[in-house]
């Protein structure tokens, strides 16, 4: 116990502990923010919750802490429930997501004076910080499932990007189907476009639409068709079409993606 209490009044050891956690609190705090739409957050606030009361109890013992300036996320919000409701009226002093990075490194410097930068962890904040991994990596895990992206990679190979996994599926043949898809999804991304309207462009373009007449059975046999590998990334009707560029995924959407892909990246 009583070293415990001497490690809580060491300056040197604050200092290390308060650029860990405030490297986890804006870790969490990140992509809450900037995702308009996100996962359940209730395991992963309940972690940034208990984060940022450690944080204020290193701070309101460590003058030096007080001291510095720059914003840093758990001073504007201590809990994320509402986060999307009030971050709108956040003004940080920095712009361009900048959530208390530049208050860290402050916090470093106070680190590199006292030559220590790895904390020393009591049994509690240890577990407090195991939890903390769990559930960010379980958060991270369904928020990139929410925004799978898909692309071309090398004129005809699609390839779906979940999180840092890509998945390289069989290249398109070149043919009226992937000029039609490879088209929506460069130039009308994750919008409906109709039959007309694409003809059009696409015949300015130079682009061959030659056939071109019901988009469902011109593209059925593609791998975005129906009950194919990337039909999440599509939806057609006779006369419309929309390519998402991004997407959710199911688990069991992302099973056959990898079960016909090949795994170039995790």
């Amino acid at each position: 116990m009583k070293d415990t209490v001497n490690k809580q009044k060491d300056p040197a050891n604050d200092y290390a502990l308060a650029k860990l956690l405030n490297e986890y609190a804006i870790k969490i705090f990140t992509p809450v923010i900037d995702y308009q739409s996100t996962p359940d957050i209730t395991a992963v606030n309940r972690s940034y919750v208990l984060i940022v009361n450690e944080l204020k109890q290193i701070y309101d013992r460590q003058p030096k802490l007080q001291e510095l300036g720059s914003s840093i996320c758990w001073r504007q919000l201590e809990n994320l429930e509402l986060a999307h409701e009030f971050v709108p009226a956040i003004e940080f002093v920095h712009s361009g997501g900048d959530y208390g990075e530049m208050h860290n490194s402050k916090v470093s410097s106070l680190c590199y004076t006292e030559e220590k930068t790895k904390p020393d962890l009591t049994p509690h904040l240890k577990q407090l910080l195991e939890e903390t991994d769990k559930n960010f990596a379980q958060f991270k895990h369904e928020l990139d499932m929410m925004y799978a992206t898909v692309s071309f990679q090398s004129m005809v190979i699609p390839v779906v990007t979940i999180g840092s996994t890509q998945y390289q599926l069989p290249a398109m043949r070149e043919g009226l189907a992937y000029n039609v898809i490879s088209f929506c999804l460069s130039k009308h991304p994750n919008q409906e476009i109709g039959i007309d309207k694409l003809k059009a462009e696409m015949k300015q373009a130079g682009i061959n639409i030659f056939g071109l007449s019901n988009f469902n059975n011109d593209t059925y046999k593609s791998v975005f068709g129906k009950n194919n590998p990337l039909s999440p990334f599509m939806s057609s009707s006779p006369r419309s079409i929309q390519v998402r560029k991004t997407t959710a995924l199911t688990n069991q959407q992302i099973a056959i993606i990898a079960e016909t892909s090949t795994k170039i990246s995790e």
